[in-house]
């Protein structure tokens, strides 16, 4: 039983219950209805905040605004070379989709925690707090109003996904210079980016190293492979846990790290799995010649609290430091992956906002500018929907089929 499945398709439910009981208050955007939508509860939050920080901080913003162009687009061009690479992958080499849902109980990748439901819901605050704000500091900045912020829910068949907005004058926005929209549409993604930074220096120096001094970790699974991987031709697969190597028991990192350690390179030699055994031919080691190379990527399978620190304090601290772990983890793997999503040259997202007053620039013919930029954000668009297909049959369509057969 999936909890944190459970526990989304419920908050769903409950969600769309409030949709219809609300509807008068709020709106609805349709995008493909009733497969994605956008429900809004327009209300007045956090304006005051806007104008304030934008008056006090007038001149660092105006540096900053130009900082959040400059990393917009280079955020853009990064998480298009990463989609448009990962599906070559995803096509023609057999590798996992570039792109997973962020959803409580889908997202299960080897070496990654699971995403439980109160992380997820955290980490989308987090994200849609700093992303919407950010907008309407630089929209005041520039003096455009703003005429309502609010919640929001995102609606894939369920409205699941809670969100926030601020709505700016478009009039106004659209008559203001090319350099002032492009600070306010760059300003939510250059905040989650910031936040995403900020969040993996404290976990990565002081909350990682401290839940981790609590921890025991045993066993060695396979995370994933090297471009040009021995183990992965030998048919190893992903999510596979190695128990044995040259008849060498492995049961922590530091024994796969010591039996890789005795093999030479082009030696064949015998890799155990839960599952079955493999005969694997190493190669040369990329940065040394010397070396035996599997191209193989591993992660610790399980993980148990210190037994001298259960002793001590008992298991409830350990667990609440552990929990704290996973929540800076998953704000910063949000921040950064919806962030530098948002940042794609497609219609609905603010990267496509970005690159169509670019590629109007640059290219100084409208229509024309325009004709490309659909192009573009149309197959953008229809290659997620193609990566997405297996994710939403999995969450979906199997199930249902499962009940019936």
């Amino acid at each position: 039983m999936n909890i944190d499945l459970i526990l989304l398709l419920i908050f769903g439910v409950t969600l769309l219950i409030l949709m219809i009981l609300g509807r008068k208050n709020a709106e609805l955007e349709k995008i493909a209805f009733p497969f994605l939508y956008l429900y809004m509860y327009k209300t007045k939050i956090g304006l005051k905040a806007m104008d304030t920080i934008s008056k006090k901080f007038k001149k660092s913003l105006g540096y900053v605004g130009t900082i959040s162009i400059i990393t917009g687009f280079i955020g853009m061009f990064t998480i298009l070379s990463y989609l448009l690479f990962g599906t070559y992958k995803f096509f023609f080499q057999n590798q996992p989709s570039p792109i997973q849902l962020l959803l409580p109980g889908v997202v299960q990748v080897p070496g990654i925690p699971n995403l439980s439901f109160f992380h997820w819901i955290i980490a989308i605050f987090v994200l849609a707090g700093v992303h919407e704000f950010s907008h309407g500091v630089f929209a005041r900045l520039r003096k455009i109003k703003i005429k309502s912020s609010g919640f929001a829910i995102f609606g894939v068949i369920l409205p699941i996904i809670p969100a926030a907005f601020v709505e700016p004058d478009e009039k106004q926005l659209a008559n203001a210079s090319k350099k002032t929209q492009l600070e306010v549409l760059s300003a939510g993604a250059f905040a989650n980016i910031v936040t995403a930074a900020l969040t993996f220096l404290l976990f990565i120096f002081l909350i990682a190293p401290a839940a981790n001094s609590t921890m025991d970790y045993v066993g060695v699974q396979i995370a994933g492979f090297d471009e040009i991987s021995p183990t992965m031709e030998s048919g190893m697969q992903v999510g596979e846990e190695i128990v044995m190597i040259q008849g060498n028991e492995i049961t922590r990192i530091e024994d796969f790290i010591s039996a890789i350690g005795k093999v030479e390179p082009y030696e064949r030699i015998t890799i155990q799995t839960e599952n079955s055994t493999y005969n694997v031919l190493t190669a040369e080691h990329p940065e040394d010649s010397e070396r035996a190379y599997l191209g193989v990527q591993v992660t610790p399978s399980k993980q148990t609290y210190r037994a001298d620190l259960l002793q001590k304090v008992g298991m409830f601290p350990l667990q609440v430091l552990t929990w704290i772990k996973l929540m800076f983890f998953w704000i910063f793997v949000a921040n950064l992956g919806v962030g530098l999503f948002n940042l794609l040259p497609i219609s609905i997202l603010d990267g496509g906002r970005m690159s169509y007053i670019a590629l109007e620039k640059i290219m100084k013919d409208e229509k024309k500018a325009e004709k490309i930029w659909k192009v573009i954000s149309t197959s953008l668009l229809a290659i997620i929907l193609i990566l997405l297909l297996p994710q939403f049959y999995n969450l979906l369509i199997a199930p249902i089929i499962g009940l019936l057969f």
